[in-house]
């Protein structure tokens, strides 16, 4: 029943012919009543002062007192079922007999003749003397009701909607085709085009669809040949840069420009990474990877001196990864606690741990801490929580947003939860996508 209704509410084909079927319905009812009660009125209005004028000249030619054999003659001749009883006789042209106790006899205007229904047919009533006669005109010779009448609509108007559900799923069929060419090319399958040689509108949006994935394709290129011309062309000035800091005979002013340089490099580095990591399609170079030997491997080259803790319980071998931005963000990570970390209330917490196929990476500190107002902001480009900080303390504000990107590239998410006065946790969640044997033999 719940995958009945899952359909229903992702399928428009069926809930266009639901709502069809439902006015179908509706309609068939409502024309059955409305007609139902015009006939009927029609009838009482129109055709029942002809039909007790017949009547008179029935009775003229049975005769009064009754003549049995001449009303056997007439209902033997027309459509009419006589009924005479009396004191003495009991007659009926059908065989059957009826009851008049059951019958509601009402006059119509003036006249001495009264008529009610009976079994569905009209039941005129007359006396002749001692005798009673009536006369039974059927009102509907084949139906008796109007059930049958509502059951052959229902099924023409289902005949109906099932010929139009085959015309609609025809009609419709390229939607399916419009729906999983989107979904390859939101995957990243930018060459995939769409192939519906259809005039219609659904053949335009195709068409639109296609020319958007040319667009986005041909300008992904650009942007890629864009970041490849920064790279070179701001870099090569930097290392000239940096050979005539060395020809300097002013070590202080030497060690300014040298440290200006690290960080414009620095910058360079982490705009470029940023752009390359934001999009849904970028690529990483995955390899079988160990994700507790990669940050004690970090911990030992840069971190020997300070005061950090590892608990690295996580026990994945063979998790792919890419390597140079799994590092790349927990060196991020690790430095941004140590930077903030007062080493009077505590050392810096790495830990990691797995479970439910997540990596779970969890970086705490001691540090003042941050505003909640502020947590949200804390992973936006060029974002500072105080406006005031200094480069050498403050960052450029893109540190934890390439944090966020690197971990969106592998499928994950990356929070932070901070109370001031006490410190900060920032936690990395990844999915564990074991490497085949042989991806793990080959890394």
């Amino acid at each position: 029943m719940k995958h009945l209704v899952h359909n229903i509410r992702r399928s428009l084909t069926l809930r266009m012919m639901l709502l069809f079927l439902a006015t179908a319905f509706a309609i068939s009812v409502i024309l059955h009543l409305t007609l139902g009660l015009a006939l009927k009125n029609q009838f009482e209005t129109r055709l029942m002062p002809h039909i007790l004028q017949y009547q008179q000249f029935i009775r003229k030619e049975i005769g009064r007192p009754p003549n049995i054999a001449r009303a056997a003659e007439l209902a033997g001749r027309i459509p009419v079922d006589i009924y005479i009883y009396g004191p003495r006789v009991r007659w009926s042209s059908t065989g059957k007999h009826i009851d008049p106790r059951d019958i509601d006899f009402r006059r119509h205007g003036k006249r001495r003749f009264q008529h009610g229904e009976y079994n569905g047919s009209i039941i005129l009533r007359s006396s002749a003397g001692a005798d009673t006669v009536y006369l039974g005109f059927q009102r509907r010779p084949l139906q008796r009701n109007g059930q049958p009448i509502l059951l052959l609509a229902i099924l023409t108007v289902l005949l109906v909607l099932f010929l139009s559900y085959l015309g609609m799923r025809r009609l419709f069929k390229p939607i399916g085709t419009l729906r999983n060419g989107i979904r390859r090319i939101g995957d990243g399958e930018l060459d995939h085009r769409i192939d519906i040689r259809r005039k219609d509108e659904l053949g335009e949006l195709a068409d639109s669809i296609n020319d958007m994935a040319n667009d986005i394709s041909a300008m992904l290129n650009a942007k890629r040949e864009l970041l490849l011309a920064i790279s070179h062309e701001l870099r090569t000035p930097l290392t000239r840069s940096r050979v005539s800091v060395e020809l300097l005979d002013d070590a202080t002013a030497q060690a300014r420009i040298r440290n200006d340089l690290d960080e414009m490099e620095t910058l360079i580095n982490e705009l470029l990474e940023s752009e390359r990591l934001n999009t849904r399609h970028s690529s990483l170079n995955l390899v079988a990877s160990n994700p507790d030997r990669i940050i004690r491997s970090l911990a030992d080259d840069f971190f020997t001196n300070t005061a950090i803790r590892l608990n690295l319980a996580a026990g994945i071998e063979n998790m792919q990864l890419d390597k140079n931005r799994f590092r790349l963000l927990v060196r991020n990570l690790v430095s941004n606690a140590v930077r903030y970390n007062r080493n009077d209330r505590g050392v810096v917490h790495v830990t990691t741990s797995s479970g439910d196929g997540t990596l779970e990476l969890r970086i705490s500190d001691h540090g003042e801490g941050i505003a909640q107002d502020q947590l949200p902001h804390l992973t936006e480009p060029f974002y500072r929580p105080d406006p005031s900080r200094q480069r050498k303390t403050g960052g450029y504000g893109l540190g934890l947003y390439l944090c966020r990107m690197i971990a969106e590239a592998h499928g994950g998410e990356l929070g932070i939860d901070s109370e001031p006065g006490v410190g900060t946790t920032v936690t990395v969640k990844l999915p564990v996508r074991l490497a085949s044997r042989t991806e793990a033999e080959d890394s």
